[in-house]
């Protein structure tokens, strides 16, 4: 993991500094091209200072998609207060990761799930995240089912993610349009189906 940031505001805002410059290299140019010479020569510091911070590659990069994975859980929060007075704190949730997801996130979602696949390392961090995930959403939506059992909460759970994994993907690939009507349609009828899937547990 990368070290601990430096004490301080500057220190602090050099991190965030080389964070979001790493990010728009993963995305413009993706995770080969990466380097912590060419992240240091674009902020114009030294490769050694820039080591002080993350002192290898995967270090960044692991930091920056670990902050992904955090703002998500922070979406996920905001969007169980939801201010839509028809919306259930279901729909608020499905509808602000699916949009979360049609922006860049989605594409730093695939770059880990690339990683993951050969690199142990990134793997650890996608079952973290998975872990986070699950246990957010069922704080979130277990009080809403009180008449299901923890193990069914937990089923429920999965449930939820793997369909907003797939919708997700399909926004990302292109299956669907990515208006937002058309995603807050698709984030309804997710939204549907664990209702239903709720009403006629057996």
């Amino acid at each position: 993991m990368a070290t601990p940031a430096s004490k301080g505001t500057k220190g602090e805002a050099r991190r965030s500094e080389i964070m979001a410059e790493a990010r728009k290299v993963l995305l413009d140019d993706g995770y080969q091209k990466l380097s912590l010479r060419q992240i240091a020569a674009r902020l114009n510091i030294s490769v050694g200072n820039l080591q002080y911070y993350f002192p290898s590659k995967d270090d960044l990069v692991e930091t920056v998609l670990t902050q992904e994975i955090d703002t998500s859980l922070q979406l996920m929060h905001s969007a169980w207060q939801g201010d839509g007075e028809e919306d259930s704190p279901t729909r608020n949730i499905v509808r602000a990761l699916l949009h979360h997801h049609a922006s860049d996130a989605g594409r730093f979602y695939a770059i880990a799930e690339a990683l993951a696949l050969h690199d142990p390392r990134y793997a650890r961090l996608k079952a973290r995240g998975y872990s986070s995930v699950f246990r957010e959403v069922e704080g979130l939506v277990g009080p809403q089912v009180p008449q299901l059992n923890a193990d069914q909460r937990r089923r429920l759970t999965r449930i939820l993610v793997a369909l907003i994994d797939g919708a997700s993907l399909q926004i990302q690939f292109g299956m669907v349009s990515a208006p937002t009507t058309a995603i807050d349609a698709l984030a309804d009828d997710v939204a549907a189906a664990i209702s239903h899937l709720t009403e006629n547990w057996r």
